[in-house]
């Protein structure tokens, strides 16, 4: 009887302990009367840029990239992967890859033959190891795009498209 009556006075103890740091953690700080109450922090969210601003850009340090639609995925006979990427927000859309090795390539281009050609090229482990991308191009829902990759080791030029603003395209074979 003396153990169970000593298990109940420690788990009431524990209880007790648990509802106060709980408390604690839960009420805002005291303030003194007349004090203002600390300011909220500045949005620091979204892109830095839009549309025509986002031309040339880049999409990581813009933010472009921060909730891209992936239009076209591509698996290269090198084993590297390339997407197409598209931001609605920014309406933008850029290239990049991964799994590649130095000197592999990467290229998009906007709205046919005329479009504007943006690439990437593979530079260092670090870059090999992670993701490279293009700049952003800025383009419309329903402009043509197409991605390219060239190996730095020599062999075909592989390219695949997708149309920006269509996320359910297809994986390219």
């Amino acid at each position: 009887r003396h153990r169970g009556a000593l298990v109940t006075v420690l788990a009431a103890l524990l209880a007790l302990a648990l509802g106060a740091l709980v408390l604690l953690h839960l009420l805002p700080p005291h303030r003194e009367q007349g004090q203002p109450p600390p300011a909220a922090a500045s949005s620091t969210t979204g892109p830095l840029c839009r549309h025509r601003s986002c031309q040339d850009k880049d999409p990581l340090t813009t933010r472009c990239g921060a909730e891209p639609q992936t239009l076209a995925e591509h698996e290269t006979a090198t084993g590297a992967w390339i997407q197409i990427r598209y931001s609605p927000v920014c309406g933008t859309s850029w290239a990049r890859m991964w799994g590649a090795a130095l000197g592999d390539r990467v290229e998009i281009r906007a709205g046919g033959a005329d479009g504007p050609v943006y690439g990437a090229r593979v530079t260092n482990r670090t870059e090999a190891d992670t993701y490279v991308h293009t700049l952003m191009s800025v383009v419309d829902p329903r402009t043509s795009l197409q991605a390219c990759f060239t190996p730095a080791a020599g062999g075909a030029k592989e390219c695949f498209g997708a149309v920006a603003g269509d996320a359910t395209a297809a994986t390219a074979p």
